[in-house]
């Protein structure tokens, strides 16, 4: 009865999102609702669409944060999520874990992992293209092309430091 209720809470406990979590999804609102107005703020010699921005602020402040709550539940919860992180960063799991369970978070992760590498090249690509309207166009579009080529840097760098411990993980065995 006793295994029941500690696995019982570690559940619910998993299903919790942290105070970084809040934070996070915070963060994702607020970047929701900013961008529009970048848009709607750099000069592009056209009116302004506020409504629109109005808008795609809101819903993008309520997507973004959604999109992300549910790609961790899909994953085990949020604390799954970060456990596996440190596992991967930290090249090895504890004792207790069962591979039954630490193997497929892995493999989840690694997944991950390669999609964020098609992401990342698809930045390059979105950057190289703004770039160009930059040069042919408008000088304001430079300010895209930084943000693709930013985010394509953050997510190249997340692979070069989780992919090693991720095949280190799934290379090794237990008995």
């Amino acid at each position: 009865m006793t295994g029941e209720t500690t696995t019982s809470r570690r559940a619910v406990d998993e299903d919790r999102i942290d105070a970084a979590g809040w934070w996070q999804l915070g963060g994702m609102a607020v970047f929701g609702a900013a961008v529009p107005f970048c848009f709607v703020l750099f000069p592009f010699d056209r009116p302004a669409p506020w409504t629109a921005a109005v808008v795609l602020a809101l819903a993008l402040a309520v997507v973004l944060p959604m999109v992300q709550v549910f790609a961790w539940a899909r994953r085990g919860g949020r604390a799954a999520v970060v456990a596996t992180r440190t596992w991967v960063r930290s090249g090895s799991v504890p004792a207790d874990v069962p591979e039954q369970v630490w193997r497929p978070r892995v493999q989840q992760y690694a997944d991950d992992l390669d999609r964020r590498t098609f992401g990342a090249w698809s930045g390059v690509v979105l950057s190289g293209v703004w770039g160009v309207m930059a040069l042919v166009e408008d000088p304001g579009h430079w300010t895209t092309a930084v943000l693709w080529a930013g985010i394509a840097a953050v997510s190249f760098r997340q692979v070069r430091r989780d992919r090693p411990g991720v095949r280190r993980l799934l290379a090794t065995t237990r008995s």
